[in-house]
């Protein structure tokens, strides 16, 4: 018998298992005891060494193995031996480091429950029970670590144990041999499980052993964990050096069923965040209300506060958490009280809102500002309209009465929410500034007497509040750059969290929600709740792949994990989650109506194109990450490197490998050749810049002396003045006329030697750069190596 089994199907593997079975043999780590780290030796970070004890431990480790087959042709060595090459020293000091190794093994330690499920089902069978593992400890050590893993309960149904440092060679060696020898069977009465497909699968089947590979986890899930740990040491300068990599998570994971990439995101990403949202945001209730002498109650914030709240009520369904729905948009209304609130409002928003966002905001009917909306300029409209309100008494008067009429039906909202006056209450969303907070927190304090405090997934203020505010994810464990870096891509969160319907823009007198029509597509729907599905089935089964959790896992732990997680998402996103992402559209929340496409691939594949690595310094869309995803991993580590590190980065910093392309300029007065250099932007594709002044004359680009065939991809004027304001679009199409280059498809030439690209002069005298973007796809071989730039 041969098979590859996943995790989920463990439990049940007898029921597969040939005639004849007698022994169960399993591995040890990685199928019946896990670590709770990413990767075995992330929990030598715990070892007090200066620097760091990981790889001064695994130096250690290597130099033993070398020494011992050397020395007598071992293949395994012991702690022992390793913490002799370590330490150099083998009294008192070494079996102190030895002890404290075992300590720290031991308190990232778990027992797998399927396993133990398996093992007690083979036991009921009246099967024998062994342990086979590759390790440096010896059968003592290695009893001793399961029994405090898994208890003395799980150890008892162990007959056997093992050990390849015992026996002086591993499982690919021969080991299976000793095996079989001291329990005097054939192979084929024997059915080993374990996780690594050479030693257990492939040298157990050599021996004539029934073999099972234990394959913890799909491509997908095992290329994601890795990419967390990479994203844990970008985020964390301790982690990996000081700081072990926690993966608390890992063991559900192996367990999730679907292989959907709906429900991956939702299982693998989403549950452990959310779970770990919920158990930290339990503990600050807790805290809160020790500390006011009173419960404090969790208010999650409408729309995108709707899974986190179901999966904190599940959860903790005695808490009490309820549902409102305190948007910006109407937090920003209830704000508005006095002419100071109000200019407040119109110096924040008026480069931001369209005019009549603002009138709506405002409370301001058709009529009354039926002047201002006709002028036809929008960004006249919106000044004039600050202008008027801010000058005319009349009309303020009206926005604050009409103000005060508002809060009593936002009052009404949260009084049938469950909150009276007098409370404590503790909103909770997804962050990361807590603006709700800062509008409503004083108004309702004075209106309902009310103590609002905030708590958030992330949290990056951009002023000092001096609110009670914190996050999971804040200035306690990242700095501001981390912080601000993951605060670009939270409606990615957002967008997965939310509840199909449309933003809170006013309450009834009875305080039910009055929202905008919304028009979400149906597939942008149907993933969401698949997302959310899955999420709330990890919450619902954490901790049941666990016979009892680690010593090691804390709540700071998966904390940390759970933003390595997210910031993952962010910034390395797999191939099938921007698909999943590919189906939603997001609005701006603000009564503006406006609605964007979340992940738009085309413009991160042109602004690639077009201006390099650098195009992101002007285009900041809200999930990049997804959009450069198909340029690679080398592109996508850049683009996390330089948002994570805040780098000062520039066009010129990427400036290599450029060719050097003969220009014909041509005034009224003198016209002459030059040579300029193309730079490599992206997919095979350069960059020509050609300065262009006040004489105007017409450029030709001699394309045809370096290309057979040429791929265009722009051609027009950049204004130098805008550029110097760090905006790199084309601001003018060029009038373009291709003189012996035959168009072949779109923007694809076959050029004559002689051929040219011809730019009429722009319009203006003002300074200008003619900018060409091209892909030599067959180079003219003749000055093809002459053409290189030096």
């Amino acid at each position: 018998m041969q098979m590859t089994v996943r995790a989920f199907e463990i439990e049940g593997l007898l029921d597969k298992a040939p005639e004849g079975i007698e022994v169960l043999s399993l591995d040890c780590f990685d199928t019946l005891i896990w670590r709770n780290t990413h990767a075995p030796t992330d929990v030598f970070a715990d070892l007090p060494v200066a620097g760091g004890g990981i790889e001064p431990r695994m130096w250690a480790e290597t130099q033993a193995r070398k020494r011992a087959r050397v020395r007598d042709g071992a293949a395994e060595v012991s702690l022992e031996e390793i913490y002799g090459q370590m330490l150099g020293d083998t009294g008192a000091a070494l079996d102190a480091a030895i002890d404290r190794e075992l300590e720290i093994e031991a308190r990232h330690a778990f027992a797998f429950a399927p396993t133990v499920a398996l093992m007690r089902e083979a036991k009921k069978r009246g099967l024998k029970l062994i342990i086979v593992s590759d390790m440096y400890l010896n059968e003592a050590q290695l009893r001793a670590h399961i029994a405090g893993a898994a208890g003395a309960d799980v150890l008892a149904l162990i007959d056997r144990v093992f050990v390849s440092n015992m026996y002086g060679e591993g499982k690919r060696d021969n080991l299976f041999r000793h095996v079989l020898k001291a329990l005097g069977v054939s192979g084929d009465k024997v059915l080993h499980v374990g996780d690594n497909r050479a030693a257990d699968h492939d040298a157990a089947h050599e021996h004539g052993i029934h073999a099972v590979h234990l394959l913890q986890f799909d491509a997908e899930a095992q290329g994601r964990l890795r990419m967390e740990a990479a994203t844990a040491l970008m985020l964390d300068p301790a982690a990996g050096t000081t700081r072990p990599i926690a993966q608390p998570h890992r063991a559900q994971v192996s367990l999730r069923r679907s292989d959907a990439p709906e429900y991956a995101l939702g299982h693998d990403v989403l549950g452990p965040c959310l779970t770990t949202f919920a158990h930290w945001l339990k503990e600050e209730l807790d805290a809160a209300s020790a500390a006011a002498g009173r419960p404090v109650r969790p208010l999650f914030v409408m729309r995108d506060g709707y899974l986190p709240w179901r999966v904190f009520d599940m959860l903790y369904p005695e808490m009490g958490a309820a549902k409102v729905e305190l948007s910006r948009f109407v937090a920003l209304r209830a704000s508005i009280s006095n002419e100071k609130a109000l200019n407040d409002y119109l110096d924040e928003w008026l480069d931001r809102l369209p005019a009549h966002s603002m009138a709506r905001q405002l409370m301001l009917f058709q009529h009354e500002c039926a002047k201002v909306m006709k002028i036809a300029d929008p960004e006249e409209r919106r000044t004039a309209l600050a202008r008027w309100v801010r000058k005319d008494r009349d009309i303020q008067q009206k926005i604050f009465a009409r103000r005060t009429a508002f809060l009593q039906k936002m009052i009404a909202h949260l009084n049938a929410a469950g909150v009276a006056e007098g409370d404590a209450v503790m909103l909770v969303d997804i962050g990361y500034n807590g603006t709700v907070q800062n509008l409503v927190a004083p108004v309702l304090a004075e209106a309902m007497n009310l103590s609002v405090g905030g708590r958030y997934i992330f949290l990056r203020e951009k002023r000092q509040t001096g609110l009670d505010k914190r996050g999971m994810i804040d200035v306690r464990n990242f700095d501001y750059r981390t912080l601000h870096a993951l605060s670009r891509s939270i409606v990615v969160v957002e967008q997965l969290c939310n509840v199909e319907q449309g933003s809170t823009i006013d309450f009834t007198a009875e305080g039910e929600p009055v929202r905008e029509e919304t028009d979400a597509k149906a597939a942008h729907s149907a993933t969401r709740d698949a997302v959310q599905a899955a999420c709330l089935d990890f919450a619902r089964l954490a901790g049941q792949a666990q016979v009892r959790a680690p010593h090691a896992d804390d709540l700071d732990s998966r904390c940390r994990s759970a933003a390595a997680t997210l910031a993952r998402l962010f910034f390395l996103p797999n191939a099938q989650e921007v698909r999943v992402f590919e189906t939603f559209d997001y609005d701006f929340n603000m009564g503006s109506r406006t609605v964007e496409t979340l992940v738009d691939k085309d413009r991160g594949r042109d602004g690639l194109r077009r201006r390099g690595l650098t195009f992101y310094n002007e285009q900041l869309p809200q999930f990049m990450s997804a959009e450069l995803q198909a340029q690679g991993l080398p592109v996508s580590l850049a683009n996390f490197t330089a948002s994570r590190f805040k780098l000062d980065l520039r066009s010129t910093d990427f400036e290599v490998g450029g060719i050097q392309v003969p220009v014909i300029l041509a005034g009224a007065a003198q016209q002459g050749v030059m040579d300029f250099t193309a730079w490599p932007t992206a997919e095979g594709y350069y960059q020509l810049r050609v300065p262009v002044g006040a004489q105007r004359p017409v450029i030709a680009v001699q394309l045809g002396q370096i290309c057979e065939w040429v791929q265009v991809d722009e051609f027009g004027f950049l204004s130098i003045e805008q550029m110097k304001e760090g905006k790199t679009s084309i601001t003018l199409q060029a009038q373009a006329t291709a003189d012996a280059m035959d168009q072949m498809g779109p923007g694809l030439f076959r050029a004559n030697p002689t051929g040219v690209l011809i730019a009429a002069p722009p319009p203006g005298d003002a300074p200008m750069i003619l900018s060409l973007v091209f892909r030599p796809v067959v180079a003219r071989k003749a000055t093809a190596e002459l053409r290189v730039a030096a």
